[in-house]
This record gives C-alpha cells, sequence and structure tokens, in this order.
C-alpha cells in the first residue's frame, strides 16, 4: 500500500518537475502564459504589452496566449504582469487550441 502511495505522490511530481525543466522559456523566443481563470483577452493583451511583449496567438477558450519580445527577462515580466505559469511555447502550442491575432506586430 505504500508502493502505491509513493507512486500516485511522486509520478505526478516527477512528471511536473520535467515539465518545468523542459519548458524553460529561452529568450528571445516565443512563450506561451496561464493566466489565472476568467482573464479575458483585454487583461492578457495588456498584461503582455506591460511586459514589454508582442501577442502571436490567443487561446479562443482558456487564459491561454502566446507572445514574444526582445526583452530580457521578459518571462519575469509577466509573472509580474500576472501570469501563473510561462513555458517556451515550442512545447505548450502543441496542447493548446489558439487562434492568431490579426495585425499582431510579429
Amino acid at each position: 500500500m505504500r508502493e502505491l502511495l509513493f507512486g500516485l505522490i511522486v509520478g505526478p511530481l516527477m512528471a511536473l518537475a520535467l515539465l518545468l525543466l523542459v519548458g524553460q522559456p529561452v529568450e528571445g523566443r516565443p512563450v506561451v502564459a496561464l493566466f489565472p481563470p476568467g482573464s479575458g483577452e483585454s487583461r492578457m493583451i495588456a498584461a503582455i504589452a506591460a511586459a514589454g511583449g508582442a501577442v502571436l496567438a490567443l487561446s479562443s477558450s482558456r487564459p491561454v496566449s502566446i507572445s514574444t519580445a526582445e526583452t530580457t527577462d521578459y518571462a519575469g515580466r509577466l509573472y509580474a504582469a500576472g501570469a501563473w505559469l510561462v513555458l517556451d511555447a515550442s512545447l505548450a502550442k502543441l496542447c493548446v487550441d489558439v487562434r492568431t491575432v490579426s495585425g499582431s506586430s510579429r
């Protein structure tokens, strides 16, 4: 019984640690940002602009966006603007339904 409990606790923690390690944002490359539930498009766009980034795509059903910036520590700025999680977009866009924002600068 203890082995099962150990597996149920440690397994998901190891998967989360691997996701966070592999999904570390790379400076100058697009990132995906997860915002708090209920964050609308205008809130996400405002947070990205406050962090100095440009919106590339927005999720149609979730508070998730893909953006990019040439500034240093863009991920840190997104966290300061209210993002809950920031990951490299090359992995995350495989799992997110997004639509491209027309008129984006990039």
